[in-house]
């Protein structure tokens, strides 16, 4: 047993000499951080969509258009479905920051509330608002109450309100 004991500590002894003698500097110029910023995606009309399925919204997305660096969207209700301004506000910031901060190429974003009816062409128009990159709060702490997102996008963004909206749609 003595025996086996002094052949274990002189083999674990050698194998500690030899991988002393490894050059460690080779390790250390391969090391990736784990928390790394990601590149910002360059939006273009193949993937627009694809940035769009990772933004929740309360009401549904009608119509999305890529033009010389500004987007348009248009998020769609029904005449019987309920309106609330906050929730309107809250998906205006959301997507604003998202297309603000995860592209590289986005300039302005053009932002509306549209009634649909069940004749194509008779859209109406409740709420437009409109953002340029310049306007955006901290992007790296986005707001999160929505008190302060309504707050923040009506004393920052121009927001036009059609008198429709309070007529028949608003509660």
């Amino acid at each position: 047993m003595p025996r086996k004991l002094v052949m274990a500590i002189a083999v674990s002894t050698l194998i500690a000499l030899l991988l002393s003698l490894v050059p460690s500097n080779s390790w250390k110029n391969n090391d990736i951080p784990t928390f790394q910023a990601a590149r910002p995606i360059h939006l273009s009309e193949q993937n627009a969509l694809d940035l769009f399925t990772r933004v929740e919204t309360h009401y549904n997305i009608k119509r999305i258009k890529w033009e010389n660096s500004s987007i348009y969207v248009d998020l769609a209700v029904k005449s019987d479905q309920k309106v609330e301004l906050p929730h309107v506000y809250h998906d205006f910031y959301g997507l604003t920051h998202e297309l603000l901060t995860l592209t590289d190429n986005v300039k302005q974003v053009y932002f509306r509330l549209l009634e649909v009816t069940d004749t194509p062409r008779e859209s109406k128009l409740l709420v437009a608002i409109q953002s340029n990159g310049e306007n955006l709060l901290d992007p790296a702490h986005p707001l999160a109450e929505l008190s302060e997102v309504e707050a923040y996008v009506t004393n920052t963004f121009p927001v036009r309100i059609e008198p429709y909206f309070y007529e028949r749609i608003s509660p």
